[in-house]
């Protein structure tokens, strides 16, 4: 049988919270955070926090682009601060030199892409012995003043995040150009990866498997990888009949996702892969 060939991946576009780490505990501390935020520097109802959050995640992909597309003034720095800012991140965080051995073997340039803010960042990287793995990282500051140069920023889009197109087209050029057809994504959210799967990134969910969206691959960690993706280390293209190579190996945990109209085990139509249960578990714990 023959199997369609890509063209070649020649870079790594990465997320960061719950793709290259996960731990809940932490999730949970940011998720305080901003409900703590919202009630005590915005006035919103206490009792409606935890229900707003999830919605305004689940429509503008992240609570603070949410609540400044609702017209709420938030200063980014401040809020970055105190979502992030306090927590004990030494107590979360411990060097992952599995990982960081998995990474360097790769032969290919990475970069981080987060809707983070770029502290954050570096001190999660730090703190997993992984800064090193990565040519740079894209954070929300990085691509909100790329943003504003090209006119991305108005009123009706006053933060550029992700799952937004905009934000990847930026990502990939702040990473030197990168092409959609030769980059890989890897991200733990269903939304963020129908992004990419639809911009033509090969697009892989990490830390859940099962999931009703339109990607490439899904893996429960990122060390899976070399299971998962040989040919990253053996310079070939990733094939595209993935789903036909799976069956014939009888091996599911690389069959593709369910298309967005798929039925799921409710048996309810998902009316966007965006907006599957999961995703809206996945709100309540949005770090940003």
């Amino acid at each position: 049988m023959t199997i369609t060939q890509r063209p070649q991946v020649t870079a790594i576009l990465c997320d960061l919270d719950d793709c290259l780490y996960q731990n809940h505990e932490m999730q949970h501390n940011v998720a305080e955070n901003i409900r703590h935020y919202m009630a005590e520097h915005l006035g919103i109802d206490v009792d409606t926090v935890a229900e707003l959050c999830a919605d305004l995640y689940l429509n503008y992909g992240t609570t603070l682009a949410g609540l400044v597309a609702s017209g709420y003034k938030v200063d980014y720095e401040d809020w970055h601060a105190r979502v992030h800012g306090s927590l004990p991140y030494e107590t979360y965080l411990q060097p992952d030199p599995a990982l960081r051995s998995l990474l360097d073997s790769i032969p290919l340039p990475k970069w981080v892409f987060t809707n983070a803010d770029a502290k954050h960042a570096a001190c999660c990287l730090d703190l997993l012995g992984l800064s090193s793995c990565f040519q740079g990282v894209i954070s929300f500051e990085e691509v909100m003043a790329e943003a504003a140069q090209q006119g991305m920023v108005h009123h009706g889009c006053p933060v550029v995040c992700k799952p937004n197109r905009q934000a990847f087209d930026i990502a990939m050029q702040l990473a030197g150009g990168l092409q959609p057809g030769t980059t890989l994504w890897l991200d733990d959210s269903a939304r963020n990866i129908t992004t990419g799967h639809r911009l033509g990134l090969y697009s892989v969910l990490v830390g859940r498997t099962g999931v009703a969206c339109p990607s490439d691959q899904q893996i429960r960690s990122m060390h899976d990888l070399p299971a998962a993706l040989p040919w990253l280390w053996q310079g070939q293209q990733p094939p595209c009949g993935i789903a036909a190579a799976a069956a014939l190996q009888g091996d599911e945990s690389a069959l593709p996702l369910k298309a967005a109209t798929d039925k799921p085990s409710s048996g309810k139509v998902l009316a966007k892969a965006s907006c599957t249960d999961d995703e809206t578990i996945e709100a309540v714990y949005a770090a940003t």
